[in-house]
């Protein structure tokens, strides 16, 4: 459907929405939420999408996302590619992105200690912050050798079964894994039993090794560890791992030379105040 034709109403979008939310939280907004989740579904590896594809993701009916599409390709959110059926990310969002690296300080100390852990361990060194049940890079050290993993800056990496997600997830306050949890049971039973599991885990590994671990849990040719810190300068918890392909990375590997130093790095990244 082209933009000119899109209907001047949508029964999906009626205020009615936010009314039967008001029980829960009357300051909620329901179009808002959306118009969010709208650019929440697009992943690192997605060069554009459709609004069928919007919609599955969401859950929402296209004629929905029709009109959230609409409206963020107005606000300069969304583009609209020539061909009129699909969308990117525009310049609005990428504004917001850059605003929220440029506040986490603690990268600017990090990146040196990653690049040499990473070149120690000819792996790929990341820091993440959570996002629903998800962990988003926002920092990234590879290393020289030919096989270290090419995640990027915005890579999502699932909270459960990765070893920097299991690591938030044994930093994190109970209140915040009852979230996770929540998050998780609404979306579908198997996604709470992989929370479960994964949060049984690092909690786990925790107590035994001071890190999180996923041995092939995440992809089954790759092994990582993590730790969980929280900044001094910032105000939002983090996680750093160090992973690679199994068959350069072993988990002795990790666990007897690579975890010192991984746990050192995360104290002092937890200890910095830079400005």
């Amino acid at each position: 459907m082209s933009t000119s034709s899109l209907p001047v109403t949508d029964d999906s979008l009626d205020p009615a929405d936010d009314s039967a939310r008001a029980g829960e939280d009357r300051y909620y907004i329901t179009a808002l939420a959306r118009g969010l989740e709208v650019l929440s579904c697009f992943r690192s590896g997605d060069r554009s999408l459709s609004n069928q594809q919007i919609a599955e993701r969401c859950g929402l009916p296209k004629s929905t996302i029709t009109r959230i599409t609409y409206t963020l390709t107005k606000l300069g959110y969304l583009v609209q590619l020539p061909d009129g059926g699909r969308f990117a990310l525009g310049n609005a969002t990428l504004a917001l992105g850059s605003a929220t690296l440029a506040r986490m300080d603690v990268r600017q100390l990090a990146r040196p200690l990653m690049h040499e852990l990473a070149e120690f361990s000819g792996a790929t060194v990341a820091i993440a912050v959570r996002d629903k049940l998800s962990m988003i890079y926002v920092e990234v050290s590879h290393s020289t050798a030919a096989l270290a993993l090419t995640l990027q800056v915005g890579s999502r990496i699932p909270l459960a079964t990765s070893a920097i997600g299991r690591a938030y997830m044994a930093r994190a306050s109970e209140q915040e894994r009852e979230e996770i949890l929540d998050r998780a049971r609404e979306l579908d039973d198997q996604a709470y039993a992989n929370v479960v599991t994964g949060l049984e885990k690092a909690l786990a590994d925790d107590r035994e090794f001071g890190c999180a671990t996923s041995f092939g849990d995440w992809q089954k040719d790759v092994n990582g560890i993590a730790v969980g810190f929280r900044p001094v300068s910032g105000n939002s918890a983090m996680a750093i791992n160090c992973g690679g392909p199994s068959t350069t990375l072993s988990r002795e590997f990790l666990l007897n030379e690579v975890r010192p130093r991984l746990l050192a790095l995360a104290h002092r990244l937890e200890m910095s105040a830079v400005r």
